[in-house]
């Protein structure tokens, strides 16, 4: 075989896929023009960093060096046995910087488990940060628009799309829940931070509407904490509501609006229920006469249904009676989001059907309300 011969089989031959070394080989060659890449990069952006880590690693090959040599010197002037010593305290050496990178690589994971942990802890808090940051730059765009325009009816279309927003983030999961010692950590920090955001954009929405008309907004400058302008037509929003003026009937139909409209949600939650509960009745004997079967079945559906509303209707009727009575003090701009509010929550049961045969409420507001007057 010639030489010519030797060269086409080389030239020809193709690589083995299932060469373990040759696979490792590449691994380490990819690492190391990694790390060159990386440094190469690097050496641009932050030139000094770079030189002192190419410092380090220069003396650190230099002592490799000068200590290859000096082994080599002492075997020259007959030293053997203590370049031997000397190998020995070097490869023990090498074992124990092996257990300390062991030990390194076990508090790494030891840290980032705690790290999991925290973050899953915390993630309520960082909720709560973000939407007191929401919270800031929503009153900061509202004073900004206040500062020039009427504000009556950027209120209104801002409440629809603000009540909207969160009744859409907290439409009802009707998949079932997965017990948390099954989840990830990942999975568990979506849903805390999730729980949280939650509540804390109920308190931003509450807080927002309670200070939007406020000129004493700590966090503001002095040039967006001003007097607002909100009038529809003759009726002047920035009128407290308690006060008898000509418009006294325009801010009684607006609590009329806002409490009938909450009712009537509250009457289809009851319905929606029922209707539930009569497909799923099944202890009534078909035996009977259909009518009285059917107003049977109805009548025990309702009482279910009204039953299993039943805290829930007290928790409505007891913040309803407080949030208007609070309400009542503060200029008539509030009362229309009340109203524009709950319009939109009935909009939002219509569209997502599911909030009406949802588990009762356990928001914060409702948690509060349970709390304080002990329902």
């Amino acid at each position: 075989m010639s030489f010519m011969d030797i060269k086409e089989i080389i030239e020809n031959k193709p690589l083995s896929n299932g060469n373990k070394y040759n696979s490792s080989a590449f691994k380490l060659l990819r690492l190391v023009l990694g790390i060159m890449g990386v440094l190469l990069i690097a050496g641009f952006l932050f030139p000094a960093a770079v030189g002192a880590i190419l410092n380090f690693i220069w003396i650190t090959l230099l002592a490799i060096v000068i200590t290859f040599f000096t082994l080599g010197i002492l075997v020259v002037v007959g030293l053997r046995k203590e370049a031997s010593h000397i190998l020995d305290i070097l490869f023990e050496g090498t074992l124990t910087f092996l257990d300390l990178a062991d030990f390194i690589r076990i508090i790494y994971k030891r840290f980032i488990e705690i790290l999991k942990e925290f973050l899953v802890s915390a993630a309520p808090v960082f909720a709560y940060i973000v939407t007191f940051a929401l919270y800031m730059l929503l009153l900061a765009l509202y004073k900004w628009v206040g500062k020039t325009f009427d504000v009556a009816l950027f209120t209104i279309v801002l409440t629809f799309v603000l009540v909207y927003l969160f009744g859409f983030y907290n439409r009802p999961n009707l998949n079932p829940s997965t017990p948390e010692d099954l989840l990830s950590w990942r999975a568990m920090f979506r849903q805390r931070y999730k729980s949280g955001f939650i509540d804390g954009f109920e308190v931003v929405l509450f807080i927002f509407f309670l200070t939007m008309d406020s000129t004493k907004i700590f966090f503001l400058p002095e040039s967006l904490n001003i007097e607002l302008r909100a009038k529809i037509s003759d009726y002047d929003l920035m009128v407290r509501s308690f006060m008898y003026t000509d418009h006294m009937r325009v801010t009684i139909n607006l609590v009329i609006l806002a409490t009938i409209t909450e009712i009537f949600r509250n009457t289809m939650k009851v319905v929606a229920g029922a209707r539930q509960h009569y497909i799923l009745d099944k202890t009534i004997d078909e035996s009977k006469t259909a009518s009285y079967s059917r107003s049977l079945r109805i009548k025990n559906a309702i009482r279910k249904s009204f039953h299993d509303a039943k805290d829930d209707l007290v928790k409505f009727i007891t913040f309803t009676t407080v949030l208007f009575g609070a309400f009542m003090f503060f200029p008539r701009l509030k009362l229309l989001t009340l109203g524009v509010a709950s319009l939109t929550n009935l909009f939002l049961d219509f569209m997502i059907p599911a909030r009406l045969t949802s588990k009762r409420s356990n928001d914060l507001f409702s948690r509060i309300i349970v709390k304080v007057f002990k329902l």
